[in-house]
């Protein structure tokens, strides 16, 4: 299934529980305000479908992101920019939290904004010749110094936002911004396969997992082993449970 309407800037595409968003917002994939409206509907829509796992990528010819739309900036009042940037956490924050795994395939560029958009989700993977950059004072910004210094620590995210400059695919692996490289090009058919290997898995576990690492990442262990252990419960009530240790005790007997 492959959608592009109604939306102008994005193309979304379903298969075998997989969704695809595709950013098409020419030249650069900037985040204007439309196509922040147009990502928050495509990922209500996808969360009413319920999938195994959701990627999103740019456009080869675009990159992943440039960033915020600098020409749409220029030509607002501060209070208009005040709304923008207030849409622009929101749309974060809905991202962050949607429970199903997402990841993300970075090609060719992910500055500002975009990095943060990067950063909502659980799983990133870049072209190793592609590159980043938290580049908010660059623009005379104050952003990107949270999600960013809790992923790679705050010395690293000092780096790269007090200078604002540009970090490439080897580097921001090396420092654990992302989690796999890829030749150039094929960021996204490693993303599809890595979502391939979640959708096999069980989609309650999964979600389950999720949110236990999501809500216990800040807590002190035991009170996040006791969020984990409540999880577990419900799991060993499932019938999902049931299933797959009766299919690995008949594949293990077969063996």
């Amino acid at each position: 299934m492959s959608d592009r309407k109604p939306y102008k800037l994005l193309i979304l595409d379903i298969i075998d529980s997989i969704a695809t968003v595709t950013l098409h917002a020419s030249p650069v994939n900037a985040l204007s305000q439309l196509l922040l409206d147009e990502i928050s509907t495509c990922f209500f829509k996808i969360s009413q479908i319920q999938p195994r796992a959701v990627i999103l990528t740019g456009n080869m010819n675009y990159g992943f992101s440039a960033g915020a739309n600098i020409r749409e900036l220029v030509n607002q009042n501060p209070q208009s920019n005040r709304q923008f940037f207030a849409n622009l956490y929101q749309l974060f924050n809905q991202l962050e939290n949607i429970p199903f795994p997402f990841i993300v395939a970075i090609n060719r560029f992910a500055m500002g904004a975009g990095l943060e958009l990067a950063l909502c989700a659980d799983i990133r993977v870049m072209d190793d010749n592609a590159r980043v950059a938290a580049a908010g004072v660059n623009m005379g910004l104050v952003f990107g110094t949270q999600r960013l210094s809790r992923l790679v620590g705050l010395g690293q995210a000092k780096s790269m936002v007090l200078t604002g400059r540009q970090v490439f695919a080897h580097e921001a692996y090396d420092i654990g911004l992302v989690q796999y490289l890829s030749p150039p090009g094929q960021a996204l058919n490693q993303a599809w396969k890595l979502a391939e290997l979640i959708a096999q898995k069980s989609s309650l576990s999964v979600r389950g997992a999720k949110k236990v690492l999501n809500a216990g990442f800040d807590l002190p262990i035991d009170k996040g082993l006791h969020l984990e252990f409540e999880q577990l419960e419900k799991m060993l009530a499932s019938e999902d449970f049931q299933q797959r240790t009766r299919a690995f005790l008949n594949k293990t007997a077969k063996n």
